[in-house]
């Protein structure tokens, strides 16, 4: 059947989304699309060729299977086989092991997926002559939602522009359509699709947002999706002038310490981040770019660890990054009743610390995402600490001594994110690891005594349970996904 008609008015809100952000449709440049089956997906292909039809312009799809979700996911890379066939559409079917590369690499199961979907679709783009984009179905409820989730760990403006319309050879022609609006429009013309059960799951943070934030929010606004996206686009023009104007800084003066102290805070830590990428494809966390901004500024000579082994200098009238020097020490930092922030694990780090009330402990939402351990008060001697490992930490679990190196690299950690990993200490020594250990003897989930409850979130510790494959207490996760 053809649906062109039924698709003009998209085609033509897409036609003026991609001219806004500088992308002429021509004959000329042929358009990938990345297909997954999915709603919105289905959704574009559609549109893409309605198109087509007036442009003239090569369409292929191309649909990644990522063996993670056994059976289903190979059956929706048979339903994306059979409608791209009915449609016309030619299309490959490219699959890769995610699991394994988490092993391999240490990356969580999400950054992995991401990483081997665009590395097919690039190197797909690059098979196909003619072709000159890369087209991805997301549309206005994940602009909001990506916003959402980046202000929730303290983003700056570039965060907070959210998803482009236009990245390089990425085009995404339906980002300003609400899902509402796609799903009503392929139910109405009996278009299939087919649904990703992990959307579903609670436990994610996004999907947090998508089912219980966002709607919420309607309460206030009518159509919050609508206005999350127009926010995002006003921050990314803001962001593109602002990098403009860091761009400018002549190379003489961007590791000159008196030239760069002389800069606005906003434009000094957009130079630092673009030296910074000049000898690590690692992005930092705002922490350590603040922690450089005001060493800079400082009368005396210093030096500020960063992640992937880079450590900042700041000497004389010298300003640079180099490789190779470990972290920087940290004081630990004393823990009392409520929230603390943790400001050398990364963004939006906090611990939380609750004596006697497993009531309030137990319904306490953190997106679901929280490290929590439950401790034997009468174990804990002294103050309670958090602080970045030190050579020679160990830690006492299992009926053995380890050393914490060693449990950070069994656990794959990744070996950029160890130095700034939160120990949680007590004037004995180290108590727990979140995700990975907690100290012999002071487990309080038996005990008939008191008990205190630690719980960490955001930041680094976000990511401990999707790279270790364990839960929040150090026991192995039972896998889900068999392929």
């Amino acid at each position: 059947m053809d649906f062109a008609g039924a698709f003009g008015s998209f085609a033509r809100d897409a036609e003026r989304l991609l001219a806004r952000f500088g992308v002429t449709l021509s004959k000329h440049d042929g358009i990938l699309v990345a297909y997954s089956g999915g709603a919105d997906s289905t959704f574009l292909l559609h549109l893409l060729l309605t198109l087509k039809k007036k442009y003239g312009f090569p369409l292929a799809a191309l649909h990644v299977e990522h063996g993670i979700r056994g059976e289903e996911s190979r059956s929706d890379a048979a339903f994306c086989r059979r409608t791209a066939d009915a449609l016309g559409v030619p299309i490959k079917v490219v699959s890769v092991d995610v699991p394994a590369t988490c092993q391999a690499t240490g990356e969580s199961v999400e950054t992995a997926a991401r990483r081997l979907r665009y590395e097919a679709l690039r190197r797909g783009l690059f098979d196909l002559p003619g072709f000159r984009y890369i087209a991805t179905a997301h549309n206005r409820d994940d602009a909001a939602e990506t916003l959402l989730f980046r202000l929730l760990r303290g983003c700056g403006t570039d965060g907070a522009g959210s998803i482009p319309v236009v990245r390089g050879d990425l085009i995404r022609p339906i980002l300003d359509q609400p899902s509402r609006r796609i799903r009503e429009t392929l139910s109405s013309l009996g278009i299939a699709f087919v649904s990703d059960s992990t959307n579903a799951d609670p436990f994610c943070a996004r999907n947090y947002l998508r089912r219980e934030i966002l709607p919420r929010l309607s309460h206030l606004t009518p159509d919050p999706g609508r206005m999350l996206y127009e926010c995002s686009l006003r921050f990314r023009e803001d962001e593109a002038y602002l990098s403009s104007v860091a761009d400018a800084v002549p190379a003489v003066d961007r590791t000159n310490r008196a030239a760069l102290a002389a800069l606005p805070d906003p434009i000094l830590k957009r130079v630092l981040v673009s030296e910074f990428a000049r000898v690590s494809s690692v992005m930092p966390e705002s922490v350590h770019i603040d922690a450089a901004v005001a060493q800079i500024r400082k009368e005396r000579d210093g030096e500020i660890a960063f992640p992937d082994g880079v450590t900042f200098f700041a000497r004389g009238g010298e300003a640079v990054f180099k490789k190779g020097k470990t972290a920087a020490k940290t004081d630990p930092i004393v823990l009392t009743e409520g929230e603390t922030p943790i400001p050398f694990s990364g963004d939006a780090a906090v611990c939380a610390v609750f004596s006697d009330r497993l009531e309030t402990t137990s319904s306490l939402n953190v997106y679901k995402l929280s490290k929590k351990v439950i401790l034997s008060s009468a174990t804990i001697e002294g103050n309670l600490t958090v602080r970045p490992p030190a050579s020679g930490d160990k830690i006492v679990y299992g009926g053995a001594t380890h050393e914490v190196r060693t449990v950070l690299s069994s656990h794959r950690v990744p070996r950029e994110i160890r130095p700034f990993y939160p120990l949680f200490c007590d004037e004995a020594g180290i108590l727990w690891i979140p995700g990975l250990a907690v100290r012999d003897g002071c487990d309080g989930r038996e005990t008939t005594g008191g008990i205190t409850m630690l719980a960490v979130f955001g930041g680094l510790t976000d990511r401990v349970a999707e790279y270790t494959g364990r839960n929040n207490d150090g026991t192995v996760k039972e896998r889900t996904d068999a392929k």
